[in-house]
């Protein structure tokens, strides 16, 4: 089974965000901002059909990333850290309040905004990767993953980033951050008969 990787190594994370911000330094006006989907998706552990639903009054000058999840339909109030919450914040400056973070030049059958396509959140990851110089596979779920990895990582604390991730078991939330695939390799590679 094939699924998409977190991006486990901090130095491409860095390199993630570094092509982001020279994006959208040349970006136009209207464009998505590479740097803040990567911020909220990195930083929030949800899902980017949640993401792309945030407007700027949900998340500029707040303290919480709060929305009712679209897959599991529960309430989820994440803390922004200080230094996401000042990439966040500076990303949002002078956009209209009710636009969406992520917010689409196309407009819907009703000529009214929408957010970009999860399809689109998939190109802008997989053209980041692709600079990043990152082989493993990429997609939307990579966002959420790297959280998690990195909460891990971090902390160590497995039940608190399974309440976090909504998983309904401990090997869950290891497994889908790909932990115990990394430590049986780790395994491996100190094992051998020859």
């Amino acid at each position: 089974m094939y699924t998409v990787q977190p991006i486990r190594d901090l130095e491409q994370l860095d390199k993630c965000y570094r092509i982001a911000r020279e994006h959208d330094a040349h970006r136009k006006k209207g464009d998505v901002s590479w740097e803040l989907l990567l911020a909220v998706g990195f930083n929030t552990s949800l899902r980017i059909s949640d993401i792309r639903r945030f407007r700027v009054r949900d998340l500029r000058g707040k303290d919480y990333a709060e929305i009712k999840a679209q897959k599991t339909g529960k309430e989820a109030r994440i803390l922004i850290n200080p230094k996401a919450r000042r990439v966040i914040n500076r990303c949002l400056e002078g956009r209209d309040r009710d636009e969406f973070i992520l917010q689409s030049r196309q407009k819907d059958a009703y000529h009214k905004e929408k957010p970009i396509s999860r399809q689109r959140a998939y190109q802008i990851m997989n053209e980041i990767a692709r600079k990043a110089g990152i082989r493993d596979r990429i997609g939307c779920h990579t966002l959420r993953k790297t959280f998690g990895y990195h909460y891990y990582k971090k902390t160590g604390d497995v039940v608190s980033l399974q309440r976090i991730l909504c998983h309904s078991s401990r090997r869950e939330t290891l497994v889908y951050i790909g932990v115990i695939q990394e430590e049986i390799d780790e395994s491996l590679m100190q094992f051998g008969l020859v």
